[in-house]
């Protein structure tokens, strides 16, 4: 069985890499986001985590919504002439991911 441990041991070794310039690693807790807050990540590499997560500890992703939580940027002219902002993301936390794991299926959506 998956533990808590276990994804954010993966996390920390495969992503959490130390700054260049500090040398330091972001904090992580299970309510750590990986797509809001603080220490959020770009949409792609949002999209290679997840993609290793799936199949690292072996999730179901069919009803995982990637732009929920990594939206789609919209132009500036776009905007201006719709509702002036784009989508917010929620949360996509570590603790989801740990939840999602010990199901063996995303949980979320």
């Amino acid at each position: 069985m998956v533990t808590d441990e276990d994804v954010i041991t993966w996390y920390c070794e495969r992503f959490n890499k130390p700054a260049l310039i500090t040398r330091k690693t972001w904090p992580v807790t299970l309510e750590t986001s990986l797509s809001t807050g603080n220490y959020v990540w770009a949409s792609e590499t949002g999209a290679e985590i997840m993609s290793e997560y799936f199949k690292r500890f072996e999730v179901d992703p069919s009803n995982f919504d990637f732009y929920k939580y990594w939206p789609e940027e919209t132009f500036i002219l776009y905007a201006l002439f719709t509702s002036g902002k784009d989508d917010e993301a929620e949360p996509l936390t570590l603790g989801m991911l740990v939840e999602s794991a010990k199901a063996g299926r995303w949980l979320y959506d």
